[in-house]
């Protein structure tokens, strides 16, 4: 848990001693896999707020999915750094993409899903919407909330429920 990054919000940063300051104490006080771009390079004039927090249960959210952290998981893949992979937003579910398993055959590590344990497109839909590079695209609380209830209207109704 990254209790340690707790931190007032929003955060206005006016200075670039303010912007260094703000980064060293994310890579100090974050885990880097879950920390979102914008804690990376911290920019004079931009506003912290509490997008960072919707990006880290993205990520939280996406590990409990697959088992790994999604920007973990390419680096992994591409061999890449993960805060390149951060920084542009490279991750993509594990059935996704030009080496996405075909069905039936299993990539080397990876365990067979069964198609009932197949992530359904609204719940892969809330990810996608708080793992965007900018803030501003990325959802706020109240809209993260409807949408998740949303999520689990439809999955319940879908179970008969």
């Amino acid at each position: 848990m990254d209790l340690g990054s707790i931190a007032e919000s929003p955060i206005v940063i006016t200075s670039r001693s303010q912007a260094i300051a703000m980064q060293d104490t994310a890579a100090e006080h974050s885990t880097m896999p879950y920390r979102a771009p914008e804690l990376f390079e911290v920019n004079t004039g931009a506003v912290i707020d509490t997008k960072v927090d919707i990006w880290s249960l993205g990520c939280t959210l996406y590990a409990c999915l697959v088992g790994k952290s999604p920007f973990e998981m390419r680096s992994d893949e591409t061999g890449g750094s993960l805060s390149m992979c951060v920084l542009g937003g490279d991750w993509r579910f594990p059935d996704e993409g030009p080496k996405a398993q075909k069905k039936g055959k299993q990539t080397a590590g990876a365990p067979a899903a069964a198609a009932e344990d197949a992530i359904s497109e609204p719940i892969r839909e809330v990810v996608r919407k708080c793992l965007k590079v900018e803030p501003s695209e990325r959802p706020d609380i109240d809209e993260l909330i409807l949408m998740v209830e949303e999520v689990v209207d439809e999955l319940s109704e879908d179970e008969g429920v």
